[in-house]
């Protein structure tokens, strides 16, 4: 009868460890990140990712970026954010990582905000011109 608990027990657990799910985080963790110029037009090609980055401050100061306007999703649309801490501190400093697809030909701008708590007016904002081949 303890054979067969074991047994049971031990089919259980990995049962369960091979249907758990690792945090995957989507951006690579390794060097410094570029910090996208808004000043400079990002060119894609329809279908294809892209990402931009921005200094971010850290959950410590209660500074976030969101996406300021809504997006022209007939030419671009979101897909995830992450954030790349700067050191080993996940609550410090460091880059916020936006990807996007270039859904379809066309011209648009992406506009990233960086809000304190809820409030809803940005300390800062960035506007990205986005053209789409």
């Amino acid at each position: 009868m303890k054979r067969i608990y074991l047994i049971l027990t031990l089919i259980f657990a990995l049962t369960l460890a091979a249907c758990s799910e690792a945090t995957v985080t989507p951006t690579p963790m390794e060097g410094v990140p570029t910090v996208t110029d808004p000043d400079v037009p990002l060119e894609v090609e329809a279908g294809k990712e892209f990402t931009i980055t921005v200094e971010a401050a850290g959950e410590l100061t209660g500074l976030h970026w969101e996406i300021a306007v809504e997006l022209d999703t007939a030419v671009v649309d979101y897909v995830w954010k992450d954030f790349i801490p700067k050191g080993t501190n996940p609550d410090g400093s460091g880059w916020d990582v936006w990807k996007f697809v270039a859904v379809a030909p066309g011209q648009t701008t992406i506009t990233l905000g960086n809000y304190r708590g809820n409030t809803e007016e940005s300390v800062k904002m960035f506007v990205f011109t986005i053209i789409v081949r």
